[in-house]
């Protein structure tokens, strides 16, 4: 079996142009590893290729669901395991490249290790319990996850909490993720993770400013009022960063300046968070944005 790359880290530090780059160089499969890039239409906000790139650099699981499906961290795992087995039957090296560090996660270290706990979904929980009763929250789990209610005491109210919460948080069933831990054989091979990182974060923060800038431009207001006339504002990938903040501005809860520096901070945040999953994850090599030969650096581990 051929070595499996994993480009990963924070948005807007040039992943995509590396796994291009290797690709050109390289007979292999590239596979989009982003949350919301699989959906179709959510292409400004996500800084999804265009069509005319997709054309000349083909990414596995880029617009392969309309908005209102769903996707979660198992449904990546399967269709990753999917797209291994293809690339080995022709020789191809794969190539994972994006940002959304659970789905690597996933796929790299295993999900024995569940999501942590989210203190907004969990106070949530905690007050639905005091208001309605604990079995009011024991029902709402046979709805999300059959299997775990199962086994789980109805008057175990702190193991249900955590398994509604990891159910919300994963947008996955708690039994079905606790299973995922196992190893897949066709995951027993070389691989190879690579990291790109910005080295001033100042600087970094302007460039994000002027992307979204950019993207407004480009149109991300209109696409998000299409997806949400066309489906709901309701949606998943609507919280996303960025989506979130053009829905608030079209509700008019904020103004544009407002929306443009909301946006932006809520990214820098989550390219905080994105670099925080450095430490839960075995990286071969870490690499500044702007750093040269990367290329050459990545075939030298081949």
């Amino acid at each position: 079996m051929k070595p499996l790359i994993a480009i990963y880290g924070p948005t807007h530090t040039g992943k995509t142009d590396l796994a291009k780059d290797l690709y050109s160089k390289l007979p292999s499969e590239l596979i989009s590893v982003d949350s919301v890039q699989i959906y179709k239409g959510f292409d400004i906000g996500s800084n999804k290729p265009e069509k005319k790139e997709l054309q000349k650099y083909p990414h596995h699981l880029i617009d392969i669901l309309e908005p209102n499906e769903t996707f979660s961290v198992g449904d990546f795992k399967k269709r990753s395991i999917e797209i291994l087995r293809k690339a080995d039957n022709q020789s191809k090296l794969p190539i994972f490249v994006g940002g959304t560090m659970m789905y690597f996660y996933s796929l790299l270290e295993g999900l024995a290790e569940l999501p942590e706990r989210d203190d907004l979904i969990r106070a949530e929980l905690i007050c639905d319990m005091e208001a309605l009763g604990l079995a009011s929250l024991y029902e709402r789990l046979k709805e999300l996850d059959p299997e775990a209610a199962q086994v789980i005491h109805p008057h175990d109210s702190q193991r249900i909490i955590r398994a509604i919460e990891v159910c919300l948080i994963s947008n996955d069933k708690f039994s079905k993720i606790q299973k995922y831990a196992v190893t897949e054989n066709i995951l027993k091979r070389k691989i190879l993770t690579f990291a790109i990182i910005p080295q001033d974060r100042q600087q970094y923060k302007i460039e994000l400013y002027e992307r979204f800038k950019s993207m407004i431009k480009k149109g991300l207001v209109d696409e998000v009022r299409s997806i949400r006339d066309r489906f709901s504002k309701n949606l998943p990938a609507l919280k996303a960063v960025g989506y979130k903040q053009c829905l608030d501005f079209l509700d008019g809860k904020i103004n544009e300046e407002e929306f443009l520096t909301k946006a932006v901070n809520a990214t820098y945040q989550l390219s905080k968070r994105q670099i925080t999953w450095l430490n839960k994850l075995t990286t071969t090599s870490i690499f500044q944005k702007d750093e040269s030969n990367k290329v050459i650096k990545i075939e030298s581990f081949l």
